[in-house]
Parts: structure tokens; C-alpha cells; sequence
């Protein structure tokens, strides 16, 4: 019978020491492989700046890429000190001269006029515009003073001097390159770093098995584009009225109605955001307007609960039959149900609230209010049980270990760059649908639970300290994981594991809180505290289980 250790292996990190230019090569390995993967995408705009780019000599290519790699688009060249580039008032020449870096120019840089000033510290506001009498006043106020007293021109003027200040050029092409390689904005060079110096591993792809993330520039435009609009939104929300914002909102609406469908997620999440924007501030109107425009869930619900706010019943019925019908997940469907007996003033109790009362109660103690989980597992180990944490992370990282090679499989056109901890359709329909022969090859392999936990401590050991989108490398979590698969039936695993495949985004979410085991019997523990309720999708997992046989119960707890 198989073994697995009781203590799961510590892993170590040891710090490494960068060699003096491993931005450059970084950079340099990232230019390859846009220009690789992506030479049918790029325009003459980028080709252009590579070629310019491959012209400077190295240390003036490191200064530059010191330069993206700094917060805003203008620096003071005063003080500037990298101990690997050599000479670098030479460098700061040759990167003008080349069109990389504008010295300050008021026609050229007049509506950056708040970036210019951000770069100036304190004391260079207090000395170049004489506010010696304004010294002790915070940065804020010596900027809002400089902006009142001195024309945009003057204070070009009076900046230019005393101080070099210079602008980085090609901020649109180094943008989009990076974006090129990352496939999202949200990502940066730090990532090379944090790899580089061992803080994060990365499952390693060979570059031949990674494929672009974009096949057209349109796919990329779209997503770039989308992008962008969370930003503008953001912006919009403290300087525009709900009408403005309305009517950039049915604009960009319409500019998306042929948007690429690698784009069409991100701007659902962005509908959503916009929806809820207009809600929170009672613009139901609005929030309909938006929320009818998109199918992302909860927008429906939301949908649903602005139609009562305006008296639109019968408007607010159909879109809760509608969820029934065509539910995306158990929360539209358990909402739906609820609703559209409340709005009808039927007499009304919501599932969950039905599970509630007929739940156990246990009391403990009071030092245990904002850790009611703790305080469970007490009352359960001083009457002789085992018990732990088994929600979701448990779950998780039992997943991501049986599922390790399928989750990384590149055959399956999911990994764009080195950098990723997951497939890029791991949240999206399609994961499942793409994957169900392999999973269910996997799951049949299995004839005892001997050879499902080899399979889980065998990936548990190859791959330890690797990034995962499931497996949380604590050691507590691997035991819990151990014991959950002893104490359980195979097939029982086997269906759960299926049940969280099928819908990754909704069912690795909402399982019980506590596993409590004896030598002859186990349970799941949701635990609610007096004033916790019983979400949907707890309500799903717990559902689920009564229906595999699987032991689970609700316990209410209320402190002494």
C-alpha cells in the first residue's frame, strides 16, 4: 500500500544575484520573441523603432531600457547613476540624437505640464519658483501654487533653466511590443526578475511550444483597445457626470459591436463594472441600459433588482424566467427562484435559509468571533477529532496535482510566454470542452486510491515550488489533502474533481470550510457564525454531496 509522508518537503528559494545588465537581456530576449511569433502582426511603426533600436550601441540600448522600465514618461537627467553603463552623458546624446529621448520643450510637451512637475521633488519646486515662504507647505500645495502663479510657458522656462528634464520617445511602440508578449497590460519586465532571482518558478515550455496569443492585429488592437478603457473609465468616474459617462459608454458600445472575441471577455467585465457604477449611485436607468447589454454574470440579477427599484415588475419577471430557463450558474438560478416568488408576493424562503434552521448549533468561545473557523476546530479536537481546513484551497491543490500534465499540455494552444501560471482558456467554456477525453482518460486510469495518491505525490515532487493556478505550496494544505482523499471513496473523488473541470470559475468556490475525521468517520463543515448566511453555491456543493454520498453538513455557531 502506498505511503505518502505525513510532512510534506520545505522548498527553499536562495536569492540570486542579477549579472549588471540583465535588463538588456531580458528586453533583447523579448524583442525576439515578438519579432518571432509576431512578424506578420507588426506594422512599419514597429518596425521602424526596432531597427533604430538595434543601431545604438548596448549601452545606449541599456539606458533606454532603464528609461521604460521607470514609472511616467519624463526623468531628470541630473543624477543619474547606473554603475554598468559607462559614460552616460554620451549615451543621454546619442539616445537625442537618435530620436529616443526629447529634451523638454513646451510646444512639444505643454499638455504634460502634471507628469513634468511630478518628476520635480520638493525642494526643486522651492528653488526653481522661488517658494521659500511655502517650504514647510506638503508637495501638493507647491504644485497647485506653481500652477496659479506661473503661466504653462513660464514655468517651461524657469524649468528648463535650472534642471534637464527629457521625455522617452517610443512609448506607444515599447507599450505594444510588451503587450505583444505578455498578451495583457497587467504584466511587466518584473516578471523576468522575479523568475531570474528564483522568487517565483515557472513551468518551463520551450519557446517551439509556445504559440502567439493573438493570430490577427485586430485581435490585438481589440484587446489593447479594451484595455484602455478601464483606465478612461477610472478617470471618468471623478471629473464626469452620469450623462457623460453614459454617452461615452453607448459610444464605445457601438465602436465594440464587431470586437474580437478574444477581446469580448474583458469588455463584459467592463460593462459589468460600468452597470454597477450607475447602480451604486441609484442611476438604475442607466445600470439597465448597461446591464441589458450583456449576458456576464450577475448582470441579469443586477438587471432584475433595478427593474423593482423602478417599478418595472412585469420587465423584472421575465428577466428572472429567463435565468431559470437559461441558468449560467447556480447563483442565477437559485437567485431566480427566489426573486420571482418575492416580486409576486408569494410567501417566500430562500433555500439556503431552509438548511440554516435545520442545521446543528455548537458554542464556543468568544475570544473566536473573527475566526469562527478556529474556534470549530477547538470544539471538534477537545471531543477527540481530527479536523482541519478543507475549502477551497484543499480542493484546488488536489485538482491542479491529478490534473498537473493536462493543465500544462501546449498541445492544446494555451501558453503565449514563459511567464504563465495558466492556460489562457482556463476560464473560459472551453477549457473543459477542449480537455474532457484526456480528464476522463486520467480519471479511468485510477483503479484504487493507492495509485491516485502515487499519481498526486509523484506531481507533488517533480513539480514542488512550481506555479500553479491551483496548488498553494503550504504543507498544512498537503496533509489536509492526503487525508481528504483517504477518507473518501475513489469515485466519489473522481466526480467531484469532473464537477470543478466542468466549471472551473464557479465550482472551485463555495466548498464546505473544515473536514472533521475519527478512525471510523468523516464529515464536511460549512460553519456559519449568527449573522453568516449560506451562499448558493455552498448550497450547490452541499447539494452535491448528499447526492454522491459524500457526508456534509451546516453548523451554526453562536459564541458564550
Amino acid at each position: 500500500m502506498f505511503h505518502w509522508p505525513t510532512t510534506a518537503y520545505r522548498f527553499r528559494f536562495e536569492m540570486v544575484e542579477l549579472p549588471p545588465k540583465y535588463y538588456h537581456t531580458n528586453f533583447e530576449y523579448l524583442l525576439g520573441f515578438v519579432k518571432d511569433k509576431y512578424k506578420s502582426l507588426l506594422i512599419e511603426q514597429e518596425w521602424r523603432f526596432l531597427r533604430k533600436y538595434y543601431s545604438l550601441p548596448e549601452d545606449a540600448q541599456c539606458l533606454f531600457i532603464r528609461f521604460t522600465n521607470r514609472k511616467g514618461l519624463f526623468f531628470k537627467i541630473e543624477g543619474l547613476k547606473y554603475d554598468e553603463i559607462e559614460e552616460i552623458p554620451n549615451q543621454v546624446d546619442l539616445l537625442v540624437k537618435h530620436g529616443f529621448i526629447s529634451p523638454l520643450d513646451f510646444e512639444e510637451h505643454k499638455l504634460w505640464l502634471g507628469e513634468i512637475l511630478y518628476v520635480l521633488t520638493k525642494a526643486d519646486l522651492v528653488s526653481i519658483f522661488e517658494l521659500k515662504n511655502l517650504k514647510n507647505e506638503k508637495r501638493e500645495v507647491l504644485v497647485d501654487c506653481v500652477k496659479n502663479e506661473f503661466t504653462v510657458a513660464e514655468i517651461f522656462q524657469k524649468i528648463n533653466a535650472s534642471q534637464s528634464i527629457v521625455k522617452m520617445n517610443f512609448e506607444q511602440e515599447v507599450s505594444f511590443l510588451r503587450f505583444l508578449f505578455f498578451g495583457n497590460k497587467s504584466m511587466d519586465m518584473t516578471e523576468f526578475v522575479l523568475r531570474d532571482m528564483g522568487l517565483v518558478q515557472y513551468y518551463q515550455h520551450s519557446d517551439d511550444d509556445l504559440v502567439a496569443r493573438f493570430e490577427t492585429r485586430k485581435d490585438a488592437e481589440d484587446k489593447w483597445m479594451v484595455s484602455e478603457q478601464f483606465v478612461i473609465f477610472d478617470s471618468l468616474k471623478n471629473e464626469s457626470s452620469d450623462s457623460e459617462i453614459l454617452d461615452w459608454y453607448s459610444n464605445l458600445y457601438q465602436t465594440c459591436q464587431d470586437l474580437s472575441p478574444i477581446a469580448l471577455p474583458s469588455f463584459q467585465k467592463l460593462q459589468l463594472r460600468i452597470g454597477k457604477y450607475f447602480e451604486q449611485r441609484k442611476n438604475y436607468q442607466a445600470a439597465i441600459e448597461v446591464f441589458s447589454e450583456t449576458q456576464i454574470v450577475p448582470s441579469r440579477e443586477r438587471k432584475a433588482r433595478c427593474l423593482v427599484k423602478l417599478g418595472y415588475v412585469e420587465e423584472a419577471k421575465a428577466t428572472c424566467n429567463e435565468m431559470l430557463e437559461f441558468p449560467q450558474n447556480v447563483d442565477e438560478e437559485y437567485f431566480a427562484e427566489y426573486f420571482l416568488k418575492t416580486i409576486e408576493g408569494k410567501k417566500n424562503k430562500k433555500q439556503t435559509t431552509d438548511w440554516l434552521k435545520t442545521a446543528d448549533e455548537i458554542t464556543i468561545d468568544r475570544i473566536y468571533r473573527n475566526q469562527v473557523e478556529f474556534g470549530s476546530i477547538e470544539y471538534y479536537l477537545e471531543l477527540g477529532f481530527s479536523a482541519g481546513f478543507s475549502e477551497n484551497h484543499t480542493w484546488r491543490t488536489l485538482f491542479g496535482l491529478l490534473f498537473w500534465e493536462i493543465i500544462f499540455d501546449p498541445s492544446l494552444v494555451s501558453f503565449h510566454h514563459p511567464f504563465q501560471r495558466r492556460p489562457s482558456d482556463l476560464h473560459l467554456p472551453e477549457f473543459y470542452e477542449k480537455r474532457k477525453e484526456q480528464i476522463h482518460s486520467l480519471l479511468d486510469s485510477f483503479d484504487d486510491k493507492d495509485d491516485f495518491l502515487q499519481h498526486l505525490w509523484s506531481n507533488f515532487q517533480k513539480n514542488e515550488g512550481v506555479a500553479n493556478p491551483f496548488v498553494v505550496w503550504v504543507e498544512e494544505i498537503w496533509e489536509m489533502v492526503r487525508v481528504m482523499v483517504l477518507q473518501m471513496e475513489l469515485e466519489q473523488l473522481k466526480k467531484v474533481m469532473t464537477k470543478i473541470a466542468e466549471n472551473i470559475v464557479e465550482n472551485s468556490r463555495g466548498l464546505p470550510d473544515l473536514l472533521v475525521w475519527s478512525e471510523n468517520h468523516y464529515e464536511f463543515v460549512e460553519i456559519k457564525s449568527p449573522n453568516d448566511t449560506l451562499s448558493n453555491q455552498q448550497l450547490f456543493w452541499l447539494r452535491y454531496f448528499k447526492e454522491l454520498g459524500v457526508n456534509a453538513k451546516v453548523l451554526r455557531v453562536k459564541f458564550d
